[in-house]
């Protein structure tokens, strides 16, 4: 949590087994009821995520993972789970006959979420995102924190909103980092992502902006936080070969060993000895 912002974050690498569902669940819940958030909301968020954690279960072809990340940010909860399967096209599903087990998931998920995307990644697996608005009970925790936010909801149904979003990134994209700073400063949240999962900060580092990733970070943007391909900023900077993106990153408290591949993997793999020489990994001698 920080300032007039709430944020809390779980990241979770899960093997495709039944008994990781209520575990998530039981973990998502916990921080929803310390902050306080309306017991219908909750009990809403509970279903969605069970559906979308026993549809990957169920369905991936690949891999013995999955992952769910779920952020609780201010008036929002936006859950995502990751397999490493072939995907599906949602709109060819058939709808299920009322009376039928199966199939329902897809119908619940939409029927309970403010905002439900998919996505395919090629060779890569699917992604569930789900989205929820939150309400705090009165006297929460949580709703004390919120009074006094600054800026509305990012999801909110407004074209206005869209727009104002799709400026920020930008902003991150081409370096304007006085006028970003100064958004953040007035409530936008530091760590928010775009719909593939780039943060403000992972935009700035892909683009070669050392000190847009500084600002960010001293409001407190992660530098470890990946997207959803499970990539980091530090390692896409050492692969473009951006060395004050890279040092930016590391005074930031960016780890090169976290990851796969990690920076230090994708150094090695490319070539980067100087960056190698940063991380205090041994340089490989020449061929």
């Amino acid at each position: 949590m920080d300032g007039d912002n709430v944020e809390i974050s779980l990241d979770l690498l899960l093997p495709r087994d039944a008994a990781s569902v209520p575990a998530t669940r039981r973990l998502l819940d916990a921080a929803l009821t310390a902050l306080g958030v309306e017991d219908q909301i909750r009990d809403d968020i509970e279903v969605m995520l069970t559906e979308a954690c026993t549809n990957v279960i169920r369905h991936a072809e690949h891999g013995a993972d999955y992952t769910v990340r779920a952020v609780i940010q201010d008036r929002r909860c936006l859950i995502k789970v990751i397999d490493s399967g072939t995907g599906f096209d949602p709109e060819r599903v058939p709808r299920p006959e009322p009376v039928a087990e199966q199939g329902r998931g897809l119908l619940i998920m939409r029927a309970l979420a403010d905002d439900v995307r998919f996505r395919t990644f090629l060779q890569d697996g699917a992604l569930v995102a789900l989205e929820k608005n939150l309400r705090y009970g009165e006297d929460s925790l949580g709703g004390l924190l919120t009074a006094g936010s600054r800026v509305p909801l990012m999801t909110d149904a407004d074209p206005e909103m869209g727009e104002f979003t799709a400026r920020l990134f930008e902003m991150a994209r081409t370096g304007e980092t006085a006028e970003l700073a100064g958004y953040v400063d007035a409530g936008v949240p530091p760590n928010l992502s775009d719909d593939k999962g780039d943060t403000l900060l992972m935009l700035a580092a892909h683009h070669g902006h050392p000190g847009t990733v500084r600002a960010l970070a001293a409001r407190g943007a992660d530098p470890e936080r990946a997207n959803d391909r499970g990539q980091r900023p530090l390692t896409g900077a050492v692969f473009k070969k951006e060395a004050e993106v890279v040092r930016a990153l590391l005074e930031a408290g960016a780890d090169p060993r976290a990851g796969s591949p990690s920076a230090v993997d994708t150094a090695r793999m490319f070539g980067r000895t100087e960056f190698l020489a940063w991380f205090d990994e041994t340089v490989p001698p020449p061929a």
